[in-house]
């Protein structure tokens, strides 16, 4: 099985590589620390994690957000390969817990709730990891065009999304 901790690492690459914890505000005035977006998660604002608390104890709470807002949901930890679960925890966390689990329910060729459950988890135990891998990524490419190609604004960001896509 996948190892949570390890899954959140894995994404915290493409948040915040360094794990420095800076702070920063977009063209809205609302601020992302650690890749937890303040848009997303207003729950944070009063305990002074997008402010003035400290990287050590601010990573603690962002890899705690992590597992219980997009690692639970996502079943990471029921997942049999790491690399399938490090991929879908990066995904939920770009695109929403749903859409990232559609996208793995696409790849596996099962019903697409946008929940991962019994039989998706089934279905991931008897699947292929490279070819569900694979699929995953193109799944994930075609999101990305699709995003953009119905608000073309968000252009700018493709490069980094196709990069994040094709990661293994």
């Amino acid at each position: 099985m996948a190892d949570v901790k390890v899954a959140i690492d894995y994404m915290l690459g493409w948040e915040d590589s360094t794990l420095s914890g800076v702070i920063t505000t977009n063209q809205n005035g609302l601020k992302t620390r650690f890749g937890i977006d303040q848009t997303f998660h207003p729950e944070l604002n009063n305990c002074l994690f997008f402010t003035t608390m400290g990287q050590i104890a601010a990573l603690a709470v962002a890899r705690n957000v992590y597992e219980k807002s997009y690692a639970a949901p996502l079943c990471i930890a029921e997942m049999p390969n790491q690399d399938i679960a490090n991929k879908v925890l990066s995904l939920g966390v770009n695109v929403g817990v749903t859409e990232a689990a559609k996208m793995l329910q696409e790849a596996l060729l099962v019903p697409g709730d946008g929940r991962i459950g019994p039989l998706t988890l089934e279905a991931l135990d008897r699947a292929d990891p490279e070819i569900t891998l694979s699929r995953l990524r193109a799944e994930a490419s075609a999101y990305y065009d699709e995003l953009i190609e119905r608000n073309p604004e968000l252009q700018v960001y493709r490069a980094g999304w196709l990069r994040r896509a094709a990661a293994i």
